[in-house]
This record gives C-alpha cells, sequence and structure tokens, in this order.
C-alpha cells in the first residue's frame, strides 16, 4: 500500500511538472439548457439515442453526484464565478428581458484564463444580465461572443416574446460581438452555435490556447405557440414516440448529440483533441411539467423537476473528457459541483492556485479527477433562498432538504409517463462504438474500451430506486433527511431516525446564512428597455441613446 502511494505522488509530481511546461490544455465547457437526467443513453434510458455524447462520457469520467443551482441565472453565476450564488445576492429567481440586475463585479473564470494567455469565447446563452454594455460578455472577460443575452429565443427567427402585465414584447436576440446578426435567422439555433465553434476551433492559432464556453439554448423551450423546435427531417426520426412534444424534444436532444460528434470531429482534424478538457452538463434538470417552459424532458426516476431542491432539479448530466485523464472510463460518485469548475479548469490550464479569490467555494478537483484520487469536497451548499424559505445540503451521504417552493407539486415523481406507448427501443451501443466521437475516441485510446466495458460503465451510471417507504414533503416548514447513495430518490425520509444529524446539517447551514447576500430584487424596465425603442431587438438600454444604442466595442460608428 506504501509503494501504491508513493508511486500514485510521483505520478502527480510530474504530471504537475509537465503541466506548467508542456502546451497548455484547450479547455470546452458545453453546457445543455434544461436537459433531463434521464435523457442521455449513458443514464440507462433507450429511448433518445445520445451516441457522440455517450461515448466521450463512457471513455471520459461520468459524473455521477455533479451538482447544479435549481435555475439558469444561478447555476452560470457559479459557474463563472466559483461562488454560491447566495454570496452575491442571485440565489432567487433567473433573470428576466429587460431585468435591471446583472453579475456583480468580481473576476470570472474566462478573465482568469486570459491571464494566462487564452483566448475566451462564449457561444450561445448569456442570462447574467445586459441592461448596460459593462454587463455583456465582451466586458466581462470574454474575447468573443456569438449568442444572445436572454434566458431564451426561438430556435430559427430569434425572437423572444415576453409578457409584462397584459402586454405582449417581442426583439430580435443574436449577436456576434454586440452587433445584430440578422443575416443568420432561419439557421437552427443548435446547429448554427456548432458551426460558430467549429469554425472558432478550425480558425485557432494553434500556438495559442483556447477557452469557449458554448452555452446551447437546447433543451430549453421557446416561444409560446412554439416551444418546442427541431427539423423535421430529425423529427422524423422518432416516429415510434406517441407524444409529438415528447417527439420534438427527442429532435432537439439528438440535434445536440450531433453538435458533440461535430465539436470532437473538429477537434480530431486540427489535431488538438489530445490536448484539451471537454467539460459537458446541464444548467439544471429538465422542467417535465412547469406552469412556462414546458420542454417534455424526464429527470425520472429521480424525484422533482428544475426549480426544486430535489434531485431531479440539481443533480446534472455531467461528464469530463480528455486524454489527459489518467484514470478515465470510470463513474465518479465523488461530490462534485458546478462552482468547482473554476478552480479546476484553472488547475488544468497550469494556473496557480494560490493567485485565485481566497473565498470561492468552489474547490479544485483536477488531481482527483485525474488520478481518482478522493474527492476534496465532503459537502455541498444547494442553495439557501431567505424568501421561500427553501434550503438544502449534501454533507457527505447525507442530503437535508427545508421548506419548499410555492407550487409543491413540482416535488413529485414525473417523466416515467414520457417514456410510455412506445415500441420497445434496445440501447443501440454499435451507434456508439461508431460515432463520430466513439470512433475517434477508440482511435485515441491507447487500449479501446470494449462492449462489455461499456455496458458495464453504463449499467453503473444508471440509478434505480425502490418503492416509496416514508415520503417527506418538506412544504410548510418540514426537515426532510434523505442518505442519497442509498434513496438517490428521496424516498425515505430518515429524519426522525438520525436527530442528531438533522441537528448537525442546521447548524450548518445557519453558518452558511451568515454569508447570504439579501437577493436582489427582480426590476424590470420595461418602459425603457422596450424592443420597440430599439429597432425591435432586444439592447443594452441604461446609459444609451435610442435608437442607435452600438456597444462601444463597435468601430463602424
Amino acid at each position: 500500500m506504501v509503494l501504491i502511494n508513493l508511486f500514485t505522488l510521483l505520478l502527480c509530481y510530474i504530471f504537475t511538472d509537465s503541466v506548467s511546461s508542456a502546451e497548455q490544455p484547450n479547455v470546452i465547457v458545453i453546457v445543455a439548457d434544461d436537459l433531463g437526467w434521464n435523457d442521455v443513453g449513458f443514464h440507462g434510458s433507450d429511448q433518445i439515442p445520445t451516441p457522440n455524447i455517450d461515448a466521450l462520457a463512457y471513455n471520459g469520467i461520468i459524473l455521477n453526484s455533479h451538482y447544479v443551482h435549481s435555475t439558469s441565472t444561478p447555476t452560470r453565476t457559479a459557474l463563472l464565478t466559483g461562488k454560491y450564488p447566495m454570496r452575491l445576492g442571485l440565489q432567487g429567481t433567473s433573470f428576466l428581458p429587460a431585468d435591471k440586475r446583472s453579475l456583480p463585479d468580481g473576476k470570472l473564470l474566462p478573465e482568469y484564463f486570459k491571464e494566462l494567455g487564452y483566448s475566451t469565447y462564449l457561444v450561445g446563452k448569456w442570462h447574467l444580465g445586459y441592461s448596460k454594455w459593462n454587463d455583456t460578455p465582451q466586458f466581462r472577460g470574454f474575447d468573443h461572443h456569438f449568442g444572445f443575452y436572454n434566458s431564451y429565443t426561438s430556435y430559427y427567427d430569434y425572437l423572444t416574446t415576453w409578457k409584462f402585465g397584459d402586454k405582449e414584447y417581442t426583439g430580435f436576440d443574436l449577436r456576434n460581438d454586440g452587433k445584430l446578426a440578422y443575416e443568420e435567422s432561419g439557421k437552427y439555433a443548435t446547429d448554427l452555435f456548432t458551426d460558430f465553434t467549429v469554425k472558432t476551433i478550425t480558425e485557432q492559432d494553434s500556438t495559442k490556447p483556447f477557452f469557449i464556453m458554448l452555452s446551447h439554448l437546447a433543451v430549453h423551450a421557446g416561444n409560446d405557440g412554439k416551444l418546442l423546435e427541431a427539423p423535421q427531417e430529425t423529427i422524423n426520426k422518432f416516429t415510434y414516440i406517441v407524444d409529438s412534444n415528447r417527439r420534438t424534444y427527442a429532435a432537439m436532444v439528438s440535434k445536440l448529440d450531433d453538435s458533440i460528434g461535430a465539436i470532437v470531429e473538429a477537434l480530431d482534424n486540427k489535431k488538438m483533441l489530445t490536448n484539451t478538457v471537454i467539460v459537458f452538463i446541464s444548467d439544471n434538470g429538465a422542467p417535465t411539467v412547469a406552469p412556462q417552459f414546458r420542454n417534455w424532458g424526464s429527470n425520472a426516476p429521480l424525484r422533482g423537476v428544475k426549480n426544486t431542491l430535489f434531485e431531479g432539479g440539481i443533480r446534472s448530466v455531467g461528464f469530463i473528457y480528455s486524454p489527459l485523464l489518467v484514470q478515465s472510463a470510470r463513474v465518479s460518485t465523488d461530490l462534485i459541483h458546478v462552482t468547482d469548475w473554476l478552480p479546476t479548469l484553472f488547475s488544468a490550464a497550469g494556473g496557480d492556485i494560490g493567485i485565485l479569490d481566497p473565498e470561492l467555494d468552489g474547490i479544485d478537483q483536477w488531481s482527483s479527477l485525474v488520478y481518482d484520487l478522493p474527492s476534496p469536497r465532503n459537502d455541498i451548499l444547494l442553495n439557501i433562498d431567505e424568501k421561500t424559505r427553501n434550503a438544502a445540503l449534501r454533507f457527505y451521504n447525507w442530503k437535508l432538504v427545508v421548506g419548499g417552493i410555492q407550487n409543491e407539486t413540482l416535488g413529485a415523481y414525473y417523466g416515467v409517463d414520457v417514456l410510455v406507448n412506445t415500441e420497445e427501443q434496445i440501447y443501440n451501443l454499435e451507434a456508439v462504438i461508431n460515432s463520430p466521437a466513439g470512433i475517434i475516441a477508440n482511435k485515441i485510446n491507447y487500449s479501446p474500451l470494449s462492449p462489455e466495458e461499456y455496458e458495464n460503465l453504463r449499467s453503473a451510471a444508471t440509478i434505480t430506486c425502490k418503492s416509496k417507504k416514508n415520503p417527506c414533503d418538506p412544504v410548510g416548514g418540514s426537515y426532510c433527511l434523505y442518505d442519497i447513495p442509498s434513496d438517490p430518490c428521496e424516498e425515505n425520509d430518515l429524519a426522525k431516525f438520525f436527530p442528531s444529524v438533522v441537528r448537525q446539517m442546521k447548524r450548518a447551514l445557519v453558518n452558511y446564512r451568515t454569508s447570504l447576500i439579501s437577493q436582489l430584487e427582480e426590476e424590470t424596465d420595461i418602459d425603457n428597455a422596450d424592443p420597440k425603442l430599439f429597432k425591435y431587438t432586444w439592447n443594452p438600454w441604461s446609459e444609451c441613446t435610442k435608437p442607435d444604442c452600438q456597444s462601444p466595442l463597435d468601430n463602424s460608428k
């Protein structure tokens, strides 16, 4: 055992030294929007084939205990700041169109990467404020941004419609480095953002590393009347799915999978893949049922949906792939939180962790991931919302949930019904192996995975749950305690059996509460941000002259 530990330490030393002296790795973080736990093949679902996603996951590390926040803006805040949103006043609702709120001042992930000599790109969704130009991506560390500012837009015409009171407001929301990109209308959003990413990779100076955050619109629902959109030829591949909405959703997931394959091919063609780190996560669980933005995704068998602190809302699809990982092709159940990606990826890029903000909540997990060492994280603050009085905490195997959102029905079990009434589907492992990502991963691997190894990884990543024993509803102030490794579906409340654990975790929540910043109040300014004042576009409006309010970066003025 001593010899093994010494050998591991030697490997760590060699690898750490090589990162500092060798070529810096490229880093791509791919964020799917509202993707359900059960909507990828590697979690055991047979209904929607995701061969490229599955191939990368199997050949990387499947993160089966990866946690995010329950809605978009808090998760993106945590990812880019490395801090719990409640420390920044962003623990509540996501930003609305015409919202005056924005991400508070502070250094973000792309700014750290720029200091390491990286080119930085945001492709797709921002959703962190745009009332002033200084709130937009290119003023927050990204060299380039091609995408949209709001929480969603339509998949072909890039119009976002929002209702304030009894009046609807519609505006165009697609930009390339701040300039309106009308010429891209008519192109399907998932393909558009993929093509831009592929072009960026292809044209990148191979002597300069890059950081790309590909923040897909997919598979978020869009405007009323056309919530779900996908090319008809892709929808036609899923005729075995009876429900037409679920069928379109499946096509949207399939296009997302195609995106992953295209990006891996581009990296391989450029001979960059062996020195690239790819992270894939969803920003929260699927809104299987919801008052708004239902997308017919499935988090089964997990409890809850988007906008809840149950596992279905915050336990995210996630994996990391890179040939730089020494111990890959495995399923990790170690705790990892979205805040961890800032220090982890900064470490992977050769950065000195000591220069990071000492108040980060994220923990550097790079060595743990590379060598399959014990994770340094043993607890996660899942959120504290002082307005709804809803909070949750993971501590080792335990999870404590306090209070609930107003719509308690969202804490039920959903998603199984979207999978029934279909012809029997069989998981197509050959499609995974022969997908673009699968072929390239096998080519790179020193020892390609066997079909049996693929099946074993899939089995290990699949969650199964027993029948409900002792359910608990935290709405109304109850404390619900779950042993998540043995009860991932939160069916068996153990609070009355382990009162000392409940007390300990309540004290931890109280301690976390001392650093909470009161939520930034929703403050929409639609009278001044009305798209019609800016040629029917969603545009930064504060400190602007209407209707031609151009980015300070636009030299064409």
